[in-house]
């Protein structure tokens, strides 16, 4: 009778000792980033405001500098071209000088075609290109193309660039000349 206590004790001993070692294993949580869709971030509606200034660069001719300010919104297909309408407004100084009239004021009405050189994925700071074709009341057609570099994120972005600008001058005679603008561009697009 003391061999089979002694047996069942030794079994009872074996089981729970044997129950207490099962350790279950959980899966773990990755410990990587999560899943970011970076296509789906780059497509959708965006919006800039523009500040440039700059020279017209005439050799024979009276000089005239300008200030524009301009607000853009279009849609984002990639972030190497995105499409947009911008308005703004523009004014002169030494307007009379150079087209013989007091309005130094003038309305931008613009499309505009922008993207990067390069993936903005890794780096705070990337090449970007723009171009702005449209009209200026009172005056004529205008055309500025823009080449700098912008810094942020992939939506929240300071730009900076120098800017050449080709606009029609509409004279009280009614004769138009072109004039070439060099300038600088400052703006924020989100």
């Amino acid at each position: 009778m003391k061999k089979l206590w002694l047996i069942i004790l030794a079994l009872s001993l074996t089981m729970s000792v044997s129950a207490q070692y099962r350790d279950v294993k959980l899966p773990e949580k990755p410990k990587q980033r999560p899943y970011e869709d970076i296509e789906r971030q780059d497509a959708g509606v965006w919006f800039a405001i523009e500040l440039d200034g700059g020279s017209s660069i005439m050799s024979e001719k009276t000089n005239t500098q300008y200030v524009n300010l301009a607000g853009i919104v279009g849609y984002r297909v990639s972030e190497y071209l995105r499409f947009g309408a911008g308005v703004g407004g523009r004014m002169y100084v030494h307007n009379a000088w150079v087209r013989g009239t007091n309005n130094k004021f003038g309305v931008p009405i613009f499309a505009n075609v922008r993207g990067n050189f390069l993936p903005t994925y890794d780096r705070d700071g990337v090449p970007f290109w723009s171009l702005n074709v449209g009209g200026i009341t009172n005056e004529g057609f205008f055309f500025s193309p823009t080449i700098g570099c912008s810094f942020g994120g992939w939506r929240n972005n300071f730009q900076i660039g120098i800017t050449y600008t080709l606009s029609n001058f509409k004279y009280d005679d009614g004769s138009k000349v072109a004039y070439s603008f060099f300038g600088l561009k400052l703006g924020y697009e989100f």
